[in-house]
């Protein structure tokens, strides 16, 4: 993934010698054109037929979140920016309740506000998120206003989480769209993308999160078992199998 952002920082004299209101008006369309680049494209490939989760928002849902909400620019931009990369798809429900990332990140988040990022602390969502825990038998209706406001309060929290927790330039932003599954993509692709993954500015997710780094080189064990044919596929006919038995 590549965000190089390159600004020229060398100002000519007759620049200088412009009146106020072309200078005004050059700024403005630059940070227009800045913050467009920062923010996704939608991608429309996805649809309910290769998407990871089956049930998606709408753009006006988000936008009438946002308008209720006093966030910074920052998470405002990357809300926008990740729901359009995967083209307004749920990112932490399916129909059927919590997908497995949303456990994944809760249990981060928790451990984020025991460490002392109070920041991140939401007692109502907190009871939510509890609550949907429990519930074995939930199911999810994208006309429930109630879970599409859990929904991108979670987006919001993995948001503000990724940056409070990192330092600028660790996590990318296209690459934090993508730590959410968006498609059902081949596994040993995914596997490789990720043990392939370099990065110029020499910034590695190896380098922040020691967790990682190790199932990073788990993940490379198997991955090489895999390409190599997988493990031998152990045949018999025995219905029952004991501690001790000894067979081929």
């Amino acid at each position: 993934m590549k965000k190089v952002f390159t600004f020229a920082a060398f100002v000519c004299s007759f620049f200088i010698a412009c009146n106020s209101q072309n200078t005004d008006t050059v700024t403005t369309t630059e940070n227009e054109n800045v913050k467009t680049k920062k923010i996704s494209k939608r991608d429309l490939t996805i649809t309910p037929a290769n998407s990871y989760n089956d049930i998606f928002l709408d753009s006006v849902s988000l936008a009438d979140f946002l308008s209720k909400k006093t966030l910074p620019d920052s998470v405002t931009r990357r809300m926008r920016s990740f729901y359009n990369a995967r083209n307004y798809q749920y990112a932490w429900f399916s129909s059927t309740g919590l997908a497995e990332q949303t456990i994944g990140f809760w249990n981060l988040h928790n451990y984020a506000i025991y460490s002392g990022d109070t920041s991140l602390k939401d007692k109502a969502l907190q009871k939510k998120i509890d609550n949907l825990l429990e519930d074995t038998d939930m199911v999810v209706s994208t006309t429930d206003k109630a879970m599409l406001n859990t929904e991108l309060l979670l987006t919001q929290h993995f948001i503000e989480y990724s940056l409070n927790k990192y330092e600028k330039g660790f996590v990318k932003r296209k690459e934090l769209e993508r730590f959410i599954p968006i498609k059902k993509e081949n596994v040993m692709m995914l596997a490789d993308s990720i043990l392939t993954k370099k990065h110029k500015d020499n910034k590695y997710f190896d380098d922040v999160n020691q967790s990682y780094k190790k199932l990073r080189e788990e993940l490379k064990k198997y991955y090489q078992i895999a390409q190599n044919g997988g493990w031998q596929i152990i045949s018999g006919d025995a219905k029952q199998f004991k501690k001790g038995t000894v067979s081929p």
